[in-house]
């Protein structure tokens, strides 16, 4: 998936990005920090007073130096002055960035945030099709960029231009009209110049950027699937994609770093044709005695102040326009906008079934497809009253999963809708959602950190006591105690270091900490042995009562139980009805059971109860 689609307008560019990044830097948001940023900005015109004095002064002694009766009697107070020049412009450097950088980091950390809360907003169909290297690439070269589009506007483009309009004024009132002239010409190739070369260089940074993302996301996505390219062997096939996306990254450096080059040398070229031009323009005055020597040095002296001023300017132009590829990215993240949408005056429920009991679930007219062409549910409609369980059965690619997923909004019914306590789900506040529902899945994805922790990600107000507790409950307790570090041991990369029961028996834990009022169980055990599944079935079931439960299984001997059971094939109910009903029908749900079980059961009329209850 990629995050860019580069525009050549860069007008509108420009002002998107304002835009969108005016909520960060508006004056309210700056306001706790106007004394520093205030005190910077003196300090900066004190540097670039101190600048444009500097070489005057100079001059003023090497005039009195020159005059050989004058050697014993330099005036004491121009090396005063000079002393103190140099001191106050040695001290405002280190003190502006002191005073700048709280400012330009607590901003960037906001935007850093921003992006991370954003990224949480998105849909589960945009993290479905996300790239997690190239995410987080995209968030620290946005945080990165605007801070130095803070230090550029703020702390750069005034002083050099107060700067830049000072020394043009002393050189036009010292010389004359002539010498401003030429600068003037020369300045403006400078500027052509750098345009020209910053505009390619915006190009090739682009290329770099799109590079560096890439091969970010060869490196993650080969680390987490470590152990898919290990049992396939196939460690050689992605060291050679790692190395071929970093020899384009190679390529696209290389590309970057010859226009800077390129700028560079045409730079250099064009001053030292414009100091060489004006030297002789001022030994030729020197020569007719319209200048005197101090002048000379004088013009020396302004020459290299133009040129770093002028340099200062580019860079800010160049910085602008590279932080603003650099912010490309983040820009567009922030402006893809989710499919599920809040409500303007959400409804709140209740999440805690100790605070509100089981809640109710309805499937009213439900039809869903990930795509235009590609429908998986038709009108489905299905009514679980608080405190009953309802599973949903069927084969591969029947809808099961969808409906779950409807259920928890991950996406929204393209007709028809899901309700909870009579409410609409588009109508309830999607964080109450969230707390409303408890799920246990299939594969239950642990964060690099302590069992503990882990657990207490059910509740984070949850207390030591009420974490072990929880493990208690869910059979696990005994296992935790048994690891050198307890409840402080790490479980690594998305849990690997702990087995599939180990991990559903952690979601387990995790579920009963945060108390839903509906448990959804979406393959909950699909995925186990059949020893462990037995064992983690005793906790579902215990964790399930009382509380309005969801089960989307496959295996059929999870579901016996349920209040209800219903049967999808191809997106649309074929059977509902209890365990015993079904069987009795002789149907779909019928011939999974025997296929299930390795039996045929269909048609027994009395032998229903003794049918298989556990699956091959």
């Amino acid at each position: 998936m990629s995050l860019i689609t580069s525009s050549d307008t860069e007008s509108n560019s420009g002002i998107l990005s304002l835009r969108r990044l005016w909520p960060l830097i508006r004056p309210e948001k700056l306001w706790p920090d106007a004394t520093r940023i205030g005190i910077a900005l003196v300090l900066l015109l004190v540097e670039s007073g101190t600048a444009v004095a500097t070489p005057w002064l100079f001059s003023r002694m090497v005039s009195s130096l020159s005059q050989p009766e004058a050697l014993l009697a330099v005036p004491a107070w121009l090396i005063s002055q000079y002393a103190v020049i140099r001191i106050v412009s040695g001290l405002a450097t280190p003190l502006r960035e002191l005073l700048v950088k709280p400012v330009e980091t607590d901003l960037q950390r906001r935007v850093a945030v921003l992006g991370l809360s954003h990224l949480h907003d998105l849909s589960v169909r945009f993290h479905l099709d996300r790239q997690t290297g190239a995410l987080t690439r995209t968030l620290d070269r946005g945080a990165d960029a605007v801070g130095t589009l803070l230090s550029l506007v703020l702390f750069n483009v005034l002083p050099n231009v107060i700067e830049l309009l000072m020394t043009l004024t002393v050189i036009l009132k010292i010389f004359d009209w002539r010498y401003v002239c030429l600068l003037l010409v020369a300045l403006g190739l400078y500027s052509m110049v750098s345009y020209v070369f910053t505009r390619l260089r915006m190009t090739a940074r682009r290329a770099r950027n799109k590079a560096s993302n890439q091969a970010q996301h060869r490196l993650v996505d080969s680390i987490l699937n470590f152990e898919t390219v290990r049992s396939f062997a196939n460690q050689a096939h992605e060291i050679d994609r790692y190395n071929a996306a970093r020899m384009d990254l190679r390529q696209a450096e290389i590309s970057l770093q010859r226009y800077v080059s390129l700028s560079q040398i045409s730079r250099g070229v064009l001053i030292a044709a414009t100091t060489t031009t004006l030297l002789a323009m001022a030994a030729h005055d020197i020569v007719i005695h319209r200048l005197a020597v101090a002048q000379f040095v004088l013009i020396g002296s302004y020459l290299s102040g133009l040129y770093s001023s002028v340099g200062a300017l580019n860079y800010v132009s160049a910085g602008w326009r590279n932080a603003r590829v650099d912010l490309e990215n983040y820009l567009e993240l922030l402006g893809i906008r989710s499919e599920i949408i809040r409500a303007p005056e959400a409804v709140h429920l209740p999440g805690r079934l100790s605070e509100a009991g089981p809640a109710s679930v309805e499937f009213r007219h439900v039809s869903f497809g990930y795509s235009p062409g590609r429908q998986i549910l038709h009108d489905i409609s299905i009514t679980v009253p608080a405190g009953t369980s309802l599973a949903i059965v069927g084969h591969t690619g029947s809808g099961k999963s969808t409906l779950g997923r409807l259920l928890t909004r991950a996406y929204d019914p393209t007709e028809g809708c899901v309700l909870i306590d009579g409410h609409d789900l588009r109508e309830i506040a999607p964080a109450d959602v969230q707390h409303i529902i408890g799920t246990v899945p299939q594969d239950t994805v642990l964060f690099n950190s302590s069992i503990g922790e882990n657990i207490g990600y059910g509740d984070l107000q949850a207390s030591g006591d009420d974490i072990e507790k929880a493990a208690r409950s869910a059979q696990i307790d005994v296992f935790i105690r048994a690891l050198p570090d307890g409840y402080e041991t790490v479980v690594g990369e998305r849990g690997l270091k702990l087995s599939g029961g180990e991990k559903q028996r952690v979601a387990i834990a995790r579920v009963i900490l945060k108390d839903p009022r509906i448990l959804l169980l979406d393959e909950a055990t699909s995925a186990l042995d059949t020893r462990t599944e037995a064992a983690i079935q005793r906790e579902l079931t215990a964790l399930s009562e009382a509380r309005t439960t969801v089960i989307v299984a496959h295996r059929l001997s999870t579901v016996q139980d349920a209040s209800r059971i219903v049967v999808l094939d191809a997106g649309r109910i074929v059977e509902q009805g209890s365990h015993m009903e079904l069987l009795s029908a002789g149907g779909h749900y019928a011939a999974m059971w025997a296929a299930q079980a390795g039996e045929n059961v269909v048609g027994q009329a009395s032998g229903v109860d003794e049918a298989p209850r556990h699956t091959s």
